[in-house]
């Protein structure tokens, strides 16, 4: 065994990766989170539309395109899931999300990634700063712990199998999910905790980094501590925004973005 394979130094080259990203991470201010979205040029819009509460809502989007999510009011989480829309076998994988970029700390200037190691979409602005990819959306089973088993209350994983039907796919493209606006952490124990509810309005921006289909339900989270479903109607709106700059902070935060990008890009230059 050479020197290069001895476990010792793939040991020591992933510590240093994970220092200097980290370092990245911690030298990027809370404070840079967007106060408010930016103004949208009318003819910048392609779509905007209200999710009522416990509902779900579905629809491709262009590569370059922005889909601007926004909480007029405290929500308990809006879930979304994502495909490549030229190859759905690729979706959203929120294991990678959080391990290629050593957190799970999901907000402005942080990559959705794929199971194929390319960026679905970029989080250009953020005024919440707390979204979870861990806890995953509302089941049958979870709203029946919280609501009662003769609820019949919709929830996230039956809008996701409906949402997904409507563009030829089944129950098995439907995999984990990020939730946004999900004040969700850790307590001293580890275990998952509801922080406590968002205030005011919130919102975040999603560029498509490929052609996406976009599957959202707005439905509480499973965690959220209320005992009364009182989900709140959010908007989605798809717009068209400039296109990034090379110094785009979403494609040059750390190392693991600059190669994600590269994997990504490589497909659109065939």
């Amino acid at each position: 065994m050479t020197g290069e394979e001895r476990p010792e130094v793939y040991r020591d080259r992933y510590l240093d990766l994970k220092a200097r990203a980290q370092e990245k991470n911690l030298r990027r201010p809370r404070s840079s989170m967007t106060d408010g979205p930016a103004a949208i040029p009318k003819d910048a819009v392609v779509s905007d539309d209200v999710v009522p509460g416990g509902w779900y809502w579905s629809r491709a989007i262009r590569r370059g395109q922005t889909l601007r999510l926004v909480s007029e009011t405290a929500t308990e989480g809006v879930s979304l899931l994502m495909w490549n829309a030229d190859d759905v076998s690729e979706r959203f994988n929120p294991a990678d999300t959080v391990k290629v970029q050593w957190t799970a700390r999901i907000g402005q200037g942080k990559l959705l990634l794929s199971d194929m190691g390319r960026v679905l979409a970029s989080i250009t602005s953020d005024s919440f700063g707390t979204h979870d990819c861990i806890a995953g959306g509302s089941t049958p089973e979870s709203n029946a712990r919280k609501y009662g088993e003769a609820s019949g209350l919709r929830n996230t994983r039956d809008n996701f199998v409906l949402a997904a039907a409507k563009h030829g796919l089944g129950p098995r493209d439907v995999g984990p999910c990020i939730t946004f606006f999900a004040a969700v952490t850790t307590d001293e124990f580890g275990r998952l905790v509801w922080r406590g509810p968002a205030s005011g309005a919130h919102h975040v921006d999603l560029r498509a980094e490929m052609n996406l289909i976009v599957a959202l339900s707005n439905c509480p989270h499973p965690l959220s501590p209320g005992t009364r479903f009182e989900a709140q109607p959010v908007r989605a709106l798809v717009w068209r925004p400039p296109p990034p700059a090379a110094s785009d902070v979403c494609r040059t935060a750390t190392e693991e973005a600059v190669r994600a990008f590269e994997n990504t890009d490589a497909t659109f230059a065939l």
